[in-house]
């Protein structure tokens, strides 16, 4: 074969090659498995729906980490089909943050290109998932985050299957994708954004956890079943808005914790306003939704709604049950009562007040009187001492008869505990000598034992002796405990008090005694400078209420009231002031110049009152503890 010469080589060489049959691309196509890839900050975006909205409780320690040591752990990545950009994948927005803000503060290139774990790209929803699971598993993640992410997981799930998701395929479909939760808190999260978000965006999101968050669930459903009873006076769709103006006033920053004394004082409030119904049987009712719930109750079965549905019926009706003298008799008409226990029948009237001569229809007429006037009082006069005697009756049964250790306000139960305070008549009543018994000298009594005047409604009063004779127990008014060894009426400050000693039949069990120890508690916080904070919190168990330490700038009226509770627990702090002083300040004993720190009456009156309470409330304790060893 011929060799070619010099010049058809070169002619060969400037011959064009052969043309391109494709189109031009403008991309690599991004890998179909996981491998590792270098890329710079600019080929990098967060992932725009991360599901944490609050920055990192460690941010500047993962900063102060990779400043010093660099990038540790590569962010793992992926990239939607058509896009130029890599998206953080499962978690890592944090660490992408930081190394923008390195790069920005030192120029160094250790943060500007790394090598980053690339993962092929598989959905919207998968995506979601991952940074919930990874986030989540490291305890990160508020009870609010994780809600909002379940509920666009949700989202995505339905617009991928064109129909509605049940909790129960929601659960699983997670699952699949990575991200484990329990069914019981699906309806709970999902129940947290579409009614608690709107009214406490704030709050959630400063980290109220989730069993506050199913408290509040308890009570707002509570609230909605006691709403929609009150049909006739109410309209249904107003619920939601009535909630919304009452629970947007405790929408706060930085709370993790909702004062849930005042919460369930205003929401039986608002029930009152608008419903009409009694704010006490409203606070009743509400306690027993809640209470029954709780332990799984059917609300019909158990009652929940009986003093609300009288209520409402004495509203509706008021003609269908007329009123009677307190307490009321037995029904003569019936042999037994509501529960089938046999009712007492009326006693048999006075014979004097069966021969008593009524006067003539020609007497009446000369005085203008209609004839049947006075057969109708004389029928009054019987009826009234027929009442009497029956009140005689029960006081005798109830004067032989112990009474029962009472439940919160449910019950009678046969929990064991210290025997009840007796229950004395005035009659009873040992009066000390020179004591006063006329009308004036009474009333001069009175306005001495008064610190300051609290008027408890009639509404209110009748409510209270009402529910001690319903359980048993007694219960008295500060008119009536004044001749006692320890009365004084105290309203000036809330809680009031009409009495140091005397404790009410319906609150002498430790539920109620914690209830009324913790409001206590607050009033002398409140004095220090700490009322309503996390210094005070309350405990179910013990007394009621335990303590935090107190911040590093407490005044020193502050760390009296804190010496003072916490001696209640027998606890001292020995950095804070020592007994001798404590107790000097406490009764103005002890005198500082510039710094007021003594108790004023009204606080110093619920710091005794406080100390009674403490008291038999050790005293439940002890005997139920003897009771079951």
């Amino acid at each position: 074969m011929k060799r070619p010469t010099d010049q058809q080589l070169r002619d060969r060489l400037t011959q064009p090659g052969p043309r391109r049959q494709g189109q031009p691309v403008d991309a690599v196509t991004p890998p179909d498995q996981e491998m590792a890839v270098w890329v710079t900050l600019d080929m990098l975006k967060p992932y725009e729906h991360n599901p944490r909205q609050v920055q990192n409780s460690k941010y500047e320690d993962i900063k102060a980490s990779i400043r010093a040591a660099g990038l540790k752990h590569k962010p793992p990545v992926t990239q939607r089909p058509g896009e130029k950009h890599y998206t953080i994948c499962d978690g890592g927005n944090t660490r992408l943050q930081i190394l923008r803000e390195l790069f920005e503060e030192t120029g160094e290139s250790r943060f500007h290109a790394f090598y980053a774990l690339y993962r092929p790209w598989q959905s919207e929803v998968k995506m979601l998932t991952g940074h919930l699971s990874e986030n989540d598993n490291r305890g990160q993640l508020l009870w609010i985050e994780r809600a909002k992410g379940v509920m666009d997981a949700k989202a995505m799930y339905e617009e991928e299957s064109g129909e509605s998701l049940s909790q129960r395929e929601l659960v699983k479909r997670l699952s699949e994708d990575g991200y484990q939760v329990a069914q019981s808190h699906i309806s709970k999260m999902l129940y947290t954004v579409e009614h608690l978000l709107p009214t406490l965006p704030n709050t959630l999101y400063s980290g109220l956890g989730r069993p506050q968050v199913e408290k509040l669930i308890s009570y707002r459903e509570a609230c909605r079943l006691i709403w929609e009873r009150c049909t006739q006076e109410v309209e249904p769709q107003g619920f939601a808005e009535a909630w919304h103006q009452t629970m947007a006033w405790f929408d706060d920053e930085g709370q993790t914790e909702m004062n849930w004394g005042i919460v369930v004082d205003r929401l039986c409030g608002m029930l009152a306003d608008n419903t009409g119904v009694h704010f006490n049987v409203c606070e009743l009712t509400l306690d027993n939704i809640v209470t029954y719930r709780k332990r799984r109750w059917d609300l019909e079965e158990h009652q929940a709604f009986e003093a609300l549905d009288v209520e409402l019926q004495q509203m509706r009706d008021p003609d269908a049950q007329p009123p009677s003298l307190y307490p009321p008799l037995p029904d003569s008409s019936s042999d037994t009562a509501a529960g089938g226990a046999p009712k007492e029948k009326a006693p048999t009237p006075d014979p004097e007040l069966q021969t008593e001569q009524l006067p003539s229809p020609r007497t009446l007429s000369g005085r203008n009187v209609n004839p049947d006037e006075g057969r109708t009082e004389s029928a009054e006069l019987l009826r009234l001492r027929q009442q009497v005697a029956a009140l005689e009756r029960e006081k005798e049964q109830l004067s032989e008869s112990q009474s029962p250790v009472v439940s919160g306000l449910g019950e009678p139960t046969s929990v064991p505990g210290p025997a009840p305070m007796a229950a004395l008549s005035e009659e009873e009543i040992d009066w000390p000598e020179g004591a006063a018994r006329t009308e004036a000298e009474q009333a001069a009594r009175l306005e001495g034992l008064t610190q300051s005047s609290w008027e408890e409604s009639p509404g209110k009063r009748g409510y209270r002796h009402h529910l001690a004779s319903e359980l048993g127990v007694p219960s008295f008014d500060f008119e009536q405990l004044a001749p006692l060894a320890a009365p004084v009426l105290s309203g000036e400050i809330t809680p009031p008090i009409a009495d140091v000693w005397f404790i009410e039949g319906v609150e002498d069990e430790p539920r109620s005694l914690r209830i009324r120890i913790r409001e206590l508690v607050q009033v002398i916080a409140r004095w220090g400078g700490f009322g309503g904070s996390d210094v005070v919190i309350a405990d179910d168990d013990g007394i009621g209420f335990d303590l935090n330490p107190l911040p590093d700038a407490a005044d020193r009226r502050a760390l009296f009231a804190w010496q003072a509770l916490s001696s209640l627990r027998g606890e001292l702090n020995p950095e804070y002031p020592s007994d001798a002083t404590l107790w000097g300040a406490l009764f103005g004993t002890h005198y500082e110049e510039g710094k007021e720190s003594a108790w004023d009456d009204a606080v110093l009156l619920r710091f005794f009152r406080l100390v009674r309470l403490i008291r038999r409330l050790r005293e439940h304790l002890q005997v139920q503890q003897e009771a079951q060893s």
